[in-house]
């Protein structure tokens, strides 16, 4: 590698633990354990894609096209991913994906998924010079009306297709970090679909933020399985037919989350 390409590179790096860095599972329990990767991999050892789903693959710093290094199958459940999302959300497909970035050199500490090239922190889907989906909390959090409205619509629905494939998904409602970007990994759900779990913070978050913003069943987030999530779910679940508690099965739990991207289109 020139030294040029090593400085921007590293730099970049830099920018992405600083911006994007999350080391912390999303039950609150730090990411040590069964949860932390095994070990940090160099970028060499990753394969470089400047596109997911023939997307370009934009920088959020830079606002240029750049590769980005991943674990293979971690991609490819991106990939599957983006596919379903843009089949079921019933919006325009969009034609960017903005994002803070995928690997980032651990170093010595190897507390992140970002370490391992199986996480990633996704800021906006952009139309031709527009948002399509914005995850920048930070920016329009301050809006009002119609606007804000929308924006939160879109912003759950989005999440809510995360949260049906990976167990580890991060929002603003989690902590300030992400209050510019979602993050994904799957250290957690490994190659499969993700499970609910009554004591994942991030989870129920997602829950309560669905139940008031896309389904229009208000509860308050709290991040625990209380008695006000466990009604107000209850509500979405009869609503689309299946009925039960959320945590039953994993059918209900991927039936709410999919039913619930759709909502996102709906009109406010």
């Amino acid at each position: 590698m020139k030294r040029r390409q090593l400085l921007r590179w590293a730099g970049a790096s830099s920018a992405a633990l600083l911006v994007g860095g999350c080391s912390r599972s999303p039950d609150g329990s730090g990411s040590s354990g069964a949860d932390a990767p095994d070990h940090c991999v160099a970028r060499s050892t990753l394969a470089e894609h400047k596109t997911l789903e023939k997307l370009p693959l934009v920088y959020e710093i830079s606002q240029r096209r750049e590769s980005f290094a991943f674990e293979p199958g971690f991609f490819g459940q991106l990939g599957r991913w983006l596919r379903a999302y843009r089949k079921e959300s019933g919006l325009a497909a969009p034609d960017q994906v903005w994002t803070y970035g995928a690997y980032v050199d651990g170093g010595s500490d190897c507390s992140s998924w970002h370490a391992a090239g199986r996480a990633f922190d996704l800021s906006r889907l952009r139309l031709p010079g527009v948002d399509f989906v914005s995850c920048r909390h930070d920016r329009w959090r301050s809006s009002s009306g119609e606007e804000l409205r929308r924006a939160l619509r879109r912003y759950w629905a989005l999440a809510a297709s995360l949260h049906h494939d990976f167990a580890y998904v991060l929002t603003y409602e989690y902590n300030a970090t992400h209050a510019n970007h979602i993050h994904v990994d799957n250290g957690r759900s490994g190659s499969g679909l993700s499970k609910l779990s009554t004591s994942s913070t991030s989870q129920l978050q997602a829950v309560q933020a669905i139940c008031t913003h896309l389904w229009d069943e208000p509860v308050e987030v709290t991040g625990a399985w209380d008695a006000g999530t466990r009604a107000a779910s209850r509500r979405v679940l009869d609503r689309i037919g299946h009925g039960g508690d959320l945590n039953d099965s994993a059918g209900a739990w991927r039936a709410f989350l999919k039913a619930s991207v759709p909502r996102g289109a709906a009109p406010g």
